[in-house]
């Protein structure tokens, strides 16, 4: 099974104390969540906007270059979940759900059932 894509995109921020690189300190976060969730059913992966491996994905730098996105980028199997804000654990595991994913036996759901 071909484990489904959440790629995460950001750059780095400047503050009072230098340079951090918050969203890839987030998209480790998110990866040790979704790994433990879904195990090799997901793959997480981070990239920085400014970084030369941002020419693997010109549809995003074209989208960022005309105004369409902001940090951070989430895309799940290749589709733009969010943009901007924040990243949302519960939005990417709902997709995720959606695209098929069960998580592991024993992991406490992360929202409320509608039951």
């Amino acid at each position: 099974m071909t484990p489904v894509s959440v790629r995460i995109s950001g750059v780095p921020t400047t503050c009072a104390t230098g340079v951090t690189d918050a969203w890839r300190e987030v998209a480790g976060w998110a990866r040790r969540q979704l790994t433990a969730r879904f195990g090799p059913q997901v793959s997480v992966e981070y990239y920085d906007l400014l970084s030369p491996e941002m020419d693997r994905f010109p549809e995003v730098m074209a989208m960022v270059s005309a105004g369409q996105g902001e940090v951070p980028l989430v895309f799940v199997d290749g589709e733009l979940l969010s943009s901007g804000g924040k990243v949302s654990l519960t939005a990417i595991c709902r997709r995720l759900e959606t695209l098929g994913l069960v998580a592991r036996e024993g992991m406490i759901p992360i929202w409320p059932s509608r039951a």
